[in-house]
């Protein structure tokens, strides 16, 4: 398993596309990078199916936490258990409010 650090946040971010996106985030909040601000950014703007991403499905990143519900929804199939993602730690940044 590995280790969760801001390295680890920012290969996320690398592998889909959006670290310019959280690079310009932190220049208008005026803050810097920590993992405070990374699990903000991936909280406000980081739409992503657990089981997209850990099949390399990174063209399947949401605008809204609405779309991402939307298509959970067509595709149960997608969706991951919360216990089991929370003893893998690594996915837990993507756990998302999906009632």
């Amino acid at each position: 398993m590995s280790k969760i650090n801001k390295e680890l946040y920012h290969d996320y971010l690398n592998r889909l596309n959006q670290m310019n996106s959280y690079k310009e985030y932190l220049k208008v909040i005026k803050k810097r990078d920590n993992i405070t601000n990374l699990k903000t950014f991936f909280n406000k703007y980081i739409f992503i199916s657990i089981y997209d991403f850990h099949q390399e499905n990174y063209d399947k990143l949401f605008f809204t936490n609405k779309d991402l519900k939307y298509y959970l929804n067509q595709n149960p199939e997608k969706r991951s258990h919360k216990n089991i993602i929370k003893e893998e730690k690594v996915y837990r940044i993507f756990l998302r409010n999906l009632r």
